[in-house]
């Protein structure tokens, strides 16, 4: 890791366990080496201090809390921590872990290369796509003045203690189930993809407060909408350099750790979309979800909605490019389902593909009434 200042360093203590967690994967800890991590995170909670709060990070997901095992599997509490680092510019804050992700895997990519069989070497084609995605992120506007997600991210470069914190976001995410190298570009993709689902959903929800109050903030932050929407394809086009055959080495390992589980994707789709009561049964194998299924939530007003009732032709066609993007994002994301699960159950106790293809389309959706609900928290992080 990089230096950081000295009161910052992760102790020996802390480096033990982040090398015990590396060295076999997760899958295979011991009984005792679980009961160790769930004691430590206890012992880090207990002490609330600067101290503690890597350890805390490094073991929450040994927690003897009922945290779902997507959010154990992705380390989303480290998104989380790291985003709460940034509350005045959140977009920024998401968009310097994304590229801390980003950059984390390609180090991994380029060290693990030598190593590598040519049978199933893709490490090429994906360093390849990897810069690219890179790239695309690094143009992505973090405001309507014009600065791009790269100027935010070379401004913090020579930042010591901002150094510090991504190297410990990369750190303490980076935890596979498995041994297998290739189970990198898997987790990578969906903590990255948990990002871009934050991303869309702060600019959707921004989008929509600002329709009738402010026409050119309104077209100016669609405009960055359409930009963001594309973001989960070009992670998925990184993605598919890992094969079916190499994603079914570890898969089994991941446990139950489904999407499905995922509450940023679900509230990114109810401020774009609206409630989808096709989801309840999904919604109630899950108690984080049930939130979702009664108001305030379920009755939130979609950007949608807004956009349809201000009938403005900009803003019209700017949700539509929205909507084609993520239609694609979720063909794909079927289409992925179909060929690396064929006849497999999903991980989250659905059918795999076939739960996937129902969503495909968000055109039979069933109408709400519109609630007034003040103070609802719409842009919280979701990651916990």
């Amino acid at each position: 890791m990089e230096t950081a200042p000295a009161s910052l360093q992760f102790s020996g203590r802390c480096n033990e366990i982040a090398e015990l967690q590396q060295k076999v994967g997760r899958q295979a800890l011991t009984d005792g080496e679980r009961e160790l991590l769930a004691k430590l995170y206890e012992e880090a909670y207990a002490e609330q201090t600067a101290a503690s709060e890597v350890m805390r990070l490094l073991t929450r997901s040994f927690s003897r809390e009922p945290i779902p095992q997507y959010y154990r599997y992705a380390n989303l509490h480290v998104y989380s921590w790291f985003l709460d680092l940034h509350p005045t510019e959140p977009l920024a804050g998401a968009l310097l872990a994304m590229e801390a992700t980003l950059a984390d895997l390609e180090a991994v990519e380029r060290r693990a290369a030598p190593g590598l069989t040519e049978a199933v070497d893709h490490t090429e084609e994906r360093l390849r796509r990897l810069a690219a995605l890179r790239e695309q992120v690094g143009r992505l506007p973090v405001d309507t003045g014009g600065t791009t997600a790269a100027e935010i991210t070379a401004r913090v470069r020579d930042d010591e203690l901002a150094r510090w914190q991504a190297s410990v976001l990369t750190r303490c995410s980076g935890f596979r189930a498995s041994t297998d190298h290739h189970e990198h570009i898997f987790l990578r993709s969906v903590q990255a993809c948990e990002l871009a689902f934050y991303l869309i959903r702060y600019l959707a929800v921004r989008a929509r407060m600002s329709i009738g109050r402010s026409d050119s903030q309104a077209y100016a932050l669609t405009a960055q909408l359409v930009r963001y929407a594309e973001l989960p394809n070009h992670i998925f086009h990184v993605l598919q350099t890992l094969t079916p055959e190499l994603f079914l080495t570890f898969r089994d390992a991941t446990g139950e750790a489904s999407a499905v589980q995922s509450l940023n994707y679900h509230l990114m789709e109810l401020v774009l979309y609206g409630y989808d009561a096709r989801k309840v049964e999904a919604y109630a194998k899950f108690e984080h979800l049930h939130e979702l299924t009664v108001p305030p939530l379920r009755s939130v007003r979609p950007l949608r909605d807004a956009v349809m009732e201000a009938s403005d032709p900009g803003l019209t066609e700017a949700l539509a490019e929205v909507e084609r993007t993520l239609l694609t994002w979720r063909g794909r994301h079927y289409g992925f389902g179909r060929r690396y699960l064929p006849g497999m159950a999903g991980s989250g106790g659905t059918e795999g593909a076939g739960y996937l293809k129902r969503f495909v389309h968000k055109d039979k959706l069933v109408p709400e009434p519109i609630t007034t609900a003040p103070g609802l928290d719409l842009l919280g992080f979701a990651f916990r």
